[in-house]
C-alpha cells in the first residue's frame, strides 16, 4: 500500500515521503495513529495544503523532546563487581 508520511518514522522515511508498506502495517498502525495518509490525489492535495503546519508541529515536538532530554541526563558511574555465577569473572555495569 502506498502512503504519505505525516511525521518522521525511523527506518521508513520523513515527512511527505510517499512509501510503500505492507497493508497490515498501514491499516493497523500508521493510519489509526494519524501518522500517514493513503497516497491518492485527494490526500496529496490535502497534505500539500497542510505541509507547513505539519512541519512546524513536528519541529515544536522535537524541541520539546530535546528540552526534556536535557533534564533527564544522568551521569554514568561505571562499577565493577564480581560475577556470582563464575567467581573468576568480573562484570561491569552502570548505574
Amino acid at each position: 500500500m502506498e502512503i504519505i508520511l505525516l511525521e518522521r518514522i525511523e527506518k521508513l522515511g520523513s515527512i511527505g515521503d510517499v512509501v510503500s508498506v505492507k497493508d497490515g502495517y498501514a491499516r493497523n498502525f500508521l493510519l489509526p495513529n494519524k501518522k500517514a495518509l493513503r497516497a491518492n490525489d485527494a490526500n496529496r492535495k490535502v497534505f500539500e495544503a497542510n505541509r507547513e503546519r505539519l512541519e512546524a508541529e513536528n519541529a515544536e515536538r522535537r524541541t520539546e523532546a530535546a528540552k526534556s532530554g536535557e533534564k533527564i541526563k544522568i551521569p554514568v558511574l561505571p562499577s565493577r563487581r564480581r560475577s556470582l555465577a563464575c567467581p573468576g569473572v568480573w562484570a561491569t555495569y552502570t548505574l
